[in-house]
């Protein structure tokens, strides 16, 4: 995808602030310490526009990045990682259910796993959230670079496995190595986008 524009559309550190757009929306989740923004930014071509928390886990808000005027990219607060007490985990819960089930939620989710460990229980939490809201998903295995071909192939197949996915459905995603380009995360997310025909109806 040739990203021609991207930015800052609006963002909600409230339920009452949870904007409404006409535009497909794409929600990313993922743990705080995944390479969630860094992601993000590569995906964009505009690594300074993603909001970073200086601390992992202590960004609170949901951010909307408008992609080329057509869709919106979802940055979700991360989870998992904050030493906040369980109240803050019960906000997260809040304000993210919140927006999925608003009038304007995600057509599309983004999974953002990393590729050296094995999904969590967080983890799965969500796959119950999406598959609940019927909000298909495509997961990303990111920081691939860290480990060789063979074992980044062993990784998505245990990740595949434990998700319970297809394996073709998990994405390894680098933002340091070329060799393993983030337009792979775009080519599997944009066919499942609303106006394509092969566009499932629910997970």
């Amino acid at each position: 995808m040739k990203i021609i524009s991207a930015d800052l559309a609006d963002q909600a550190f409230t339920v009452a602030q949870i904007p409404s757009f006409d535009l497909p929306q794409i929600a990313v989740f993922g743990r705080s310490n995944v390479g969630k923004s860094s992601l993000l930014g590569a995906m964009m071509g505009r690594r300074k526009l993603v909001r970073v928390s200086s601390t992992p886990g202590k960004t609170r808000g949901i951010f909307f990045y408008r992609v080329n005027e057509e869709l919106l990219l979802v940055d979700l607060p991360g989870y998992g990682f904050s030493k906040a007490p369980k109240s803050e985990a019960g906000k997260w819960k809040s304000l993210v259910e919140a927006y999925l089930d608003s009038p304007s939620g995600p057509a599309l989710a983004l999974r953002l796993i990393d590729i050296r460990h094995p999904p969590t229980r967080d983890d799965l939490t969500v796959g119950t959230i999406l598959s609940e809201r019927g909000i298909p998903f495509i997961v990303v295995a990111t920081k691939a670079d860290k480990l060789s071909r063979a074992r980044r192939l062993e990784a998505v197949a245990a990740i595949a496995r434990t998700l319970q996915v297809p394996p073709q459905r998990v994405v390894p995603a680098s933002v340091k190595d070329p060799s393993i380009p983030i337009e792979a995360v775009w080519d599997s997310l944009l066919p499942l986008l609303p106006g394509n025909p092969e566009a499932p109806q629910g997970d």
